[in-house]
């Protein structure tokens, strides 16, 4: 669907609110609801509620009322909360990405950045007084979604969100809670947050989902966690297929990674022979940076334009996928955009 039109949407057998899109956005799927923003289409700091993507596992959970959030397991005190009963609590906010793990490499996908507010999760956590021997902690939602994360993720990078970009959840966000694994790919900040298990073990894995599969050269596959989120790089402006006039052309490039703060964006106009580095602007722990360069395209033809990005770590986009890996997440290579220059 284009950009400043209008859709009714039911999902679930829940009507979506009838709302502006201000970028370009586009609906997948309907049950469950997936849907996906053009960074090519904003280039505001903060995607816009309306547009920023979903990528739901199961159908939206209808509104029962009752926003309770238990906590139980390994704790010496289960606790029982509302909304009201964790108004004393400090709250905090955040800018950041939220990625999905199985977003492609390129301006259409599943990641939005986005102003979060909420309560630190380990300070709700800790009201429940966990035990030493909780090594993981299982997030339940509402729709019968689950996944398990290390105790200590939850105490360094974890939120109770109620708000995004100053605004009450919606629905199909996760209200009235969600979960928000800052630098984490999306599976594991969990919508519509009902239940904080606290157990002595991982929950057990099933199937490939979600693992990062690697194929040796004698046939063995390997599996291992995804990692945080990667670098990454997507080219905005020009777009491809663009038709480019000879001279001066502005290339603009957002850029991200879970590891912290965007260091270095680089472009190349020779398809990634040669580098220039962007001016980077809004460059945030978490958020992704947009990063400006005027580049000279002085031959007629087909020019490649290609993006890399470098984070605080060192950490940097590989120039081509990885062709060991045989699983389809955590794609971060250079993103390269092909034009014409007449």
């Amino acid at each position: 669907m284009d950009r400043r039109t209008f859709f009714t949407l039911v999902s679930g057998g829940a009507l979506l609110a009838t709302s502006r899109l201000f970028a370009e956005h586009h609906v997948l799927s309907a049950d469950p609801l997936l849907s996906v923003f053009d960074l090519s289409s904003s280039p505001d700091r903060y995607t816009d509620i309306e547009d920023f993507y979903i990528r739901n596992h199961h159908a939206t959970p209808p509104d029962t009322g009752k926003n309770l959030l238990r906590i139980e397991g390994e704790v010496d005190e289960p606790k029982e909360m509302t909304i009201e009963s964790l108004a004393n609590l400090p709250r905090r906010e955040i800018g950041a990405v939220l990625e999905c793990a199985g977003n492609t490499v390129g301006t259409t996908g599943l990641v939005s950045n986005g102003l979060w507010r909420g309560w630190p999760l380990g300070d709700v956590l800790s009201l429940a007084r966990p035990k030493r021997s909780g090594t993981h902690v299982h997030l339940v939602g509402r729709d019968g979604y689950v996944r398990s994360v290390p105790v200590e993720r939850i105490h360094s990078d974890g939120l109770l969100v109620t708000h995004l970009n100053s605004l009450p959840l919606r629905r199909h966000h996760g209200a009235p809670w969600r979960a928000l694994l800052v630098g984490w790919y999306g599976m594991d900040s969990v919508k519509w947050l009902e239940r904080i298990t606290v157990s002595t073990s991982d929950l057990p894995v099933t199937g490939n989902e979600y693992t990062e599969s690697t194929l040796d050269p004698s046939g063995q596959v390997s599996r291992q966690p995804l990692p945080r989120v990667q670098v990454k790089s997507v080219i905005v402006s020009p777009t491809s297929g663009a038709v480019l006039r000879r001279g001066k052309t502005e290339v603009r490039a957002f850029a991200w990674s879970g590891e912290g703060k965007i260091s270095k964006l680089e472009a190349s106009a020779d398809g990634g022979r040669t580098w220039r580095t962007a001016e980077l602007q809004r460059s945030t722990p978490h958020e992704w940076a947009l990063g400006r360069i005027t580049i000279e395209l002085n031959q007629s033809g087909a020019v490649e334009l290609v993006s890399r990005a470098t984070d605080g770590k060192g950490f940097s986009q590989p120039i081509e996928q990885d062709r060991r890996r045989i699983d389809s997440y955590a794609n971060n290579w250079c993103h390269r955009v092909r034009c014409v220059v007449v």
